[in-house]
């Protein structure tokens, strides 16, 4: 399950911006994923719940945001979604398209919990 090993290196990811912010913890990490980007969101998961705990990212929350399959026509420039896996534009019907989004698996944000200032000006 290549999924544990994406989100051992996501959770590194998030613990060094965690150390670099002075943060106290980890409140949610939000990931996107596409259709094409080789990655099951259930074992995405379930390695997440098996792995965030023994990390110093222990109680942060994981939402992953799908993120469809999009291309762009090469004849006539259309943008749209594909559907089905159905390659061909929903325009003009031509299969020469280009793929624009969908391949990714990638981390948008992080939401850090900081320690509050404390003493007087």
């Amino acid at each position: 399950m290549h999924e544990a090993s994406l989100v051992r290196s996501l959770l590194r990811q998030v613990g060094e911006l965690l150390f670099e912010h002075e943060a106290e913890a980890v409140v949610t990490i939000r990931v996107e994923m596409g259709p094409l980007s080789g990655v099951e969101r259930v074992l995405v998961e379930l390695a997440f719940a098996d792995l965030v705990e023994s990390t110093e990212c222990r109680g942060a929350n994981l939402i992953v945001e799908e993120v469809p399959l999009s291309a762009r026509c090469r004849d006539c420039a259309a943008d749209f979604e594909i559907e089905r896996f159905r390659f061909a534009c929903s325009h003009c019907g031509s299969s020469r398209v280009q793929v624009t989004g969908g391949e990714e698996f990638r981390l948008l944000d992080v939401e850090l919990k900081v320690p509050q200032e404390s003493g007087s000006l």
